[in-house]
């Protein structure tokens, strides 16, 4: 099979079963909260709750996180509890297509965050803010840890994403600032999008080493 037919499937077959997590979630009955009215985690299984493990792990004091559309595993209360701890939180911002990602800081809570642009991310509006890919990977700006979002990974780290490839245009292995296996970097997603078997990997696709999921950390064999 073209791997892109089948990373095309995949994608189809993720996106619909979060569709219908989030459906679930949203009944009437349901015990969910959303979690940007929060100021910190309220299930024990949830997948921001494993990402402030991570975070208060070892010493942070920047990091790159991502503002969840509808149906992504959510870091809000992880990334509000970081930011009211004194912590520095980056974002990234979508350019145009065909280009590597920017990234913006936030101060004050996610809540504050307004969608913008076609896609109707959540990202920091003001451009004075912004700073490339490669700056922010610097030892001026000293980011501790990269949560990067995925509709999942394969079983070597190989992430799938939503077809864009501003995240392989960054931080693959041909981007502008790749990630080494030194860096302290974890991949999100629900846990029945690990070891994704379809999964197959171009020479530019970004692989992770581990990852965050509602049960917890994920650490991927090496390729």
């Amino acid at each position: 099979m073209d791997p892109q037919t089948s990373k095309a499937q995949l994608r189809s077959h993720i996106r619909s079963a979060r569709a219908n997590r989030s459906r679930t979630e949203a009944a009437p009955g349901s015990a969910s909260t959303d979690s940007r009215t929060e100021a910190a985690p309220t299930s024990p299984s949830s997948v921001a709750d494993s990402a402030w493990e991570v975070i208060r792990a070892v010493p942070v004091r920047a990091l790159l996180g991502y503002a969840a559309l509808q149906g992504e595993p959510d870091l809000d209360p992880a990334l509000d509890r970081f930011l009211a701890s004194g912590g520095t939180v980056y974002l990234p911002v979508v350019t145009k297509v065909g280009q590597p990602l920017l990234f913006g800081e936030i101060t004050g809570s996610m809540s504050r965050i307004e969608p913008q642009g076609k896609w109707g991310i959540r990202e920091p509006a003001d451009d004075a803010e912004l700073l490339t890919a490669a700056q922010l990977l610097s030892p001026e700006v000293g980011l501790d840890l990269v949560f990067v979002p995925a509709l999942g990974f394969g079983l070597d780290g190989a992430r799938l994403g939503n077809g864009g490839g501003f995240y392989d245009r960054t931080f693959g292995p041909q981007g502008v600032a790749p990630l080494g296996r030194e860096a302290r970097v974890f991949g999100v997603c629900f846990a029945e999008e690990l070891d994704l078997s379809g999964l197959v990997a171009e020479d530019w696709d970004l692989r992770i080493p581990s990852a965050v999921t509602e049960h917890g950390t994920h650490a991927f064999a090496s390729p």
